[in-house]
């Protein structure tokens, strides 16, 4: 667990995407990537690096927290 709170506090996109599905539960790249103001590619990236380690999960085009990724996100919070 603190090895994937490390990982999230590594990054600050990371951690406001998390915090963004947090609020809002499910959104499409493109529409988190608008609503950061952070471009695609890095939005596109950073979802996939969190998809590999379990925090999101993509269902059609939206991404959504997993129960880890809700754990941790809560975690972050925290600090």
């Amino acid at each position: 667990m603190n090895e994937l709170v490390g990982f999230v506090n590594g990054n600050s996109v990371r951690q406001k995407v998390l915090s963004l599905l947090a609020s809002k539960g499910e959104m499409e790249g493109k529409r988190i990537s608008k609503t950061l103001r952070v471009v695609y590619p890095t939005i596109a990236k950073t979802l996939e690096e969190l998809e590999e380690k379990d925090l999101v999960a993509k269902k059609e085009e939206f991404y959504s927290l997993t129960e880890t990724g809700t754990r941790i996100e809560k975690m972050v919070q925290q600090i």
